[in-house]
């Protein structure tokens, strides 16, 4: 697997960990405006010429009043010799990149270098989401991969890749919520306090529509019916058999199998969104938690200060109405200082509380009856591998298949039984192949092999289902590819 520093010239870092590693941020970023980012101008001939950048650079260092000096620069170095020795440490280190066309060196910025710049800017500048445009385009996308799976495959896993970031972002709002609790903390000032909390906890924090994430016109409503979309695109044999076709053409799978195995992990991003009340619940919670306590800090300051304020101006009024004296001063009224007048009352121990025993208490024949009713209810509804063997074994005795209206249903927990039975038919047909091994319910029941009779049906007195066949495996046999 490609690592991050494989695509990356080894000291492309170097300039950003040095003592002046913001100004040098702020000029790549400066230089990619000018020279090499997508609202520059195209340049003329072959190319940038050094000589255009280091002249851009002068005029960065001339802009700029608190560049340091690096450790082999020298005192009153010339403007020219700083900016082509910025130039140079740029150009060593990767940023920048020389070719020689005839007698003159052309300057440019390597294509992996310029995206990763890109993609740090974005992550610097990020500002507060806007989670209904997200949501808004994944719904969108994928009913149009749904109208046309062969010709809109494409953009279900750059869909997916949305959904996976939409979740990851209201999980890290949650922990960014927190920091802000530990940012209002460390203010020592009212003021202080609430700059910050009005600049980078309200303004910078939230997400944009974060009041609105709950509402009906929501684009987040669509949730429920993004989560249907992947499922029937995985579950429909002919639009799964499409979107797998893609993925084995497009990422070039060695096996139909990866290229199954890309899908279900696409489908799995889209049913993260079945987890998102509880990422909003979480979100909510610690909004709600930093809001009370900058609300509590602002009421205790101005109710300290204003109290304080009280006293002071009594204490001041007071030493103006005296004659300044030094009782007066420390506000002692007259009379012996350690007096016993001056004692606190006398408090007399209460008298402890006589406390009785918990008693256990027991319960009536009707209440037990309607725990052991409920118990066995419980039991005939619950369905395991084991109950659903014994229940073919017994139907297929010596034969080698049976199909579905041969299965009597003789009580509730046959009922659950035969719903369980026939709900692993209709997965075997949805999935086909080594699909069979890695499904888990189907797994646990690899000695039979189930097959879903398509167009027919089976009518007991209780459910209509597919009709289906199940067979008992013979030894050594295995599910076709």
């Amino acid at each position: 697997m490609t690592g991050l520093f494989d695509r990356l010239p080894a000291g492309l870092f170097a300039p950003l960990a040095s003592q002046n590693h913001r100004r040098y941020w702020d000029l790549l970023l400066r230089l990619h405006d000018q020279f090499f980012g997508p609202d520059a101008a195209p340049p003329e001939g072959e190319g940038y010429t050094q000589r255009s950048l280091t002249l851009e650079i002068e005029r960065y260092i001339l802009d700029v009043s608190d560049w340091a000096p690096e450790v082999e620069d020298t005192p009153d170095t010339p403007l020219s010799v700083q900016s082509n020795i910025i130039y140079r440490r740029l150009a060593n280190s990767g940023w920048l990149r020389e070719d020689r066309i005839g007698v003159r060196n052309f300057v440019s910025m390597p294509t992996t270098v310029q995206k990763f710049l890109e993609l740090l800017r974005q992550f610097a500048e990020e500002g507060p989401q806007i989670i209904g445009g997200k949501v808004q385009l994944i719904h969108n996308q994928l009913e149009q991969v749904l109208t046309d799976p062969a010709k809109q495959a494409g953009g279900f896993h750059e869909a997916a890749r949305q959904a996976r970031q939409l979740i990851a972002i209201l999980s890290a709002t949650t922990m960014r919520v927190r920091e802000a609790i530990d940012l209002l903390a460390a203010q020592d000032t009212t003021a202080g306090f609430i700059r910050a909390f009005f600049d980078d906890y309200i303004g910078q924090l939230y997400i944009r529509d974060y009041h609105e994430l709950r509402t009906e016109n929501h684009p987040l409503r669509h949730r429920w019916r993004i989560i249907d979309a992947a499922l029937e695109l995985r579950d429909s044999p002919d639009k799964r058999r499409a979107m797998v076709d893609y993925y084995q053409s497009a990422f070039r799978c060695a096996s139909r199998e990866e290229a199954e195995t890309r899908f279900e992990k696409d489908v799995l991003r889209f049913l993260m969104f079945k987890d998102i009340d509880t990422h909003l619940d979480r979100l909510n919670a610690s909004v709600d938690r930093a809001t009370s306590r900058a609300i509590a800090y602002l009421n205790y300051k101005l109710r300290t200060q204003d109290k304080l304020d009280r006293l002071l101006s009594i204490s001041i009024n007071y030493l103006n109405a005296t004659d300044n004296s030094i009782g007066a001063a420390m506000g002692t009224l007259p009379g012996p200082l350690l007096g016993e007048s001056r004692f606190p009352a006398i408090h007399k121990k209460a008298v402890p509380v006589v406390r009785t025993g918990i008693t256990k208490k027991e319960m009536s024949v009707e209440q037990r009856a309607h725990i052991a009713l409920k118990r066995a209810m419980k039991l005939h509804r619950e369905v395991t591998p084991l109950h659903a063997t014994e229940y073919l074994d017994r139907h297929l005795g010596a034969r080698e298949a049976v199909l579905s209206e041969a299965l009597t249903i003789g009580s509730i927990h046959d009922f659950c039984v035969f719903v369980f039975v026939a709900r692993m038919a209709l997965l075997s047909r949805n999935h086909a192949g080594a699909g069979r091994k890695s499904h888990p319910m189907l797994g646990a029941l690899k000695n039979y092999r189930f097959e879903c009779l398509s167009g027919e049906w089976t009518d007991n007195p209780y459910i209509c289902v597919p009709r289906f066949r199940v067979a008992r495996k013979t030894t050594g046999e295995t599910y076709a590819a």
